[in-house]
């Protein structure tokens, strides 16, 4: 800033032109440490140039801050409530990269404690096979395959819902001892250990995510942003990209690498399949004769669903007619989405549900009667007469509630949750574009059929 300053002195009259010196900048924001406190429902971080009105996140999610002065924060975290495992911790004061500073830790659990080692099951307590004998009535037994088979006719959707979880659970294991070992013989053949192996090949692997993901996972996390904006959370959500997501997807392509260039990786493991039932009603995407169905069970109050569902152009362009989409509605949040299921089901009864879908999910805010019948103008609707007469008289309502209970024959429970021929897709890990989602999705089950082909 400049400012003239007239001066008069031994008769002459001098201009000065002064430069005012710049404010300071600000220090470095930094954490040093944060730590559960004992009643396990705060956590205290300690550091320097925290501010007057510091924003902290756990994993994206703003936290309430009970006490903060520039080098000390006490946070209201409900650590005995949450699942053990390691947490990413933001501090941020504003937009600059010196304004934020991360932390990972360990939390939950139900205690503040370090959770002891693990150790082995008693050898009574794993699992039977089949064939194992489970009852004696007489000369007769009864085996686990039996009781199993009773089970499922019985209570099917709880057998089915047992049945994911562990595959689940087994799969994620395997998964993980299947990394291990390739990265282990790789780190072998190469004279390293494995850290070192990680440690020289992660980082050359890993690619700044663009700005478009930073706005993805903010409009992904919905109300978990608890009012904050995008402007405010954003040195969070780049934290989170930089310490987690990025060096992830690196590793995951790296152990792809491994798989087809160094050693076969192969997890064999069968996922739980179930038959869906089919509607003329179901509004459908691609050829039905197409190698991969996803059947998409959607609330469109939910913005994971709205986030995933704008993938689906995109994977429809890579994969052409070798995939096949099915919509099925779950309107679980509320009246409002029972409200915009029934207007969707208005417009695919005029021929118009997936114009009318994608407009719906990229819009901000709730929807009133009104705004749903200018969504059916604006999907090229024809007849708006018998569209807006079947918003206004909830025709579709009673199908909407038997949605709801399909869903619950399949185990399906939640929204979004996607059906890949009949196998219950994992939740998309936070680091992973939704188009790459679906992408792995779709290769590993035409995978896996090109493996079934192949003569034994």
């Amino acid at each position: 800033m400049k400012a003239a300053v007239t001066m008069r002195a031994a008769g002459l009259t001098i201009a000065l032109v002064c430069v005012a010196s710049p404010a300071l900048a600000q220090a470095p924001l930094t954490v040093a440490t944060a730590v559960p406190d004992p009643s396990g429902q705060t956590v205290t971080i300690t550091g320097t140039n925290f501010g007057t009105r510091p924003l902290v996140t756990l994993d994206l999610v703003p936290v309430t801050i009970q006490f903060a002065v520039d080098s000390q924060i006490v946070a209201a975290v409900p650590v005995n409530a949450m699942p053990a495992g390691k947490y990413l911790l933001t501090v941020s004061r504003g937009a600059a990269a010196s304004d934020s500073a991360s932390i990972q830790l360990m939390l939950g659990g139900g205690a503040s404690v370090p959770p002891p080692a693990p150790a082995d099951l008693a050898e009574t307590t794993r699992i039977p096979n089949s064939s194992t004998t489970a009852a004696q009535v007489g000369d007769r037994a009864i085996s686990v395959e039996e009781i199993d088979r009773e089970w499922r006719r019985t209570d099917p959707n709880g057998y089915l819902a047992f049945a994911r979880q562990l595959y689940e659970n087994r799969r994620r294991v395997a998964d993980q001892m299947v990394a291990d070992e390739l990265i282990a013989r790789e780190a072998k053949a190469r004279g390293l250990t494995p850290e070192a192996l990680l440690e020289q090949e992660i980082p050359k692997r890993i690619v700044t995510t663009p700005e478009s993901a930073v706005l993805a996972l903010y409009q992904g996390l919905g109300d978990r942003a608890r009012g904050a904006s995008l402007e405010q959370l954003k040195p969070a959500i780049r934290a989170w990209l930089t310490k987690i997501s990025e060096p992830e997807l690196a590793k995951l392509n790296y152990l792809e690498e491994l798989m087809k260039t160094s050693t076969r990786g192969t997890v064999l493991l069968e996922a739980p399949r179930v038959t869906v039932a089919r509607s003329p009603q179901d509004p459908v995407l691609g050829p039905a004769q197409a190698q991969v169905e996803i059947v998409a069970f959607g609330d469109f109050d939910s913005a994971d669903y709205a986030q995933l569902a704008q993938a689906f152009t995109s994977v429809r362009d890579t994969f052409g007619d070798r995939i096949h989409f099915v919509f099925k509605h779950l309107p679980l949040i509320g009246p409002e989405s029972l409200a915009i299921a029934v207007a969707a089901a208005c417009a695919n009864a005029q021929g118009k549900f997936w114009p009318y879908h994608d407009l719906v999910i990229k819009r901000r805010g709730p929807l009133d009667s009104t705004q749903l019948k200018q969504l059916g103008r604006d999907a090229g609707i024809a007849n708006r007469t018998a569209f807006e007469t079947c918003v206004d008289r909830d025709e579709f309502e009673p199908a909407m509630r038997q949605a709801v209970l399909e869903a619950e024959r399949y185990a399906i429970a939640s929204s979004p949750s996607f059906l890949v021929n009949g196998r219950l897709a994992p939740p998309p890990p936070p680091f992973l574009p939704p188009a790459e989602y679906f992408k792995r999705l779709v290769e590993e089950e035409l995978l896996r059929q090109s493996k079934a082909a192949q003569p034994k």
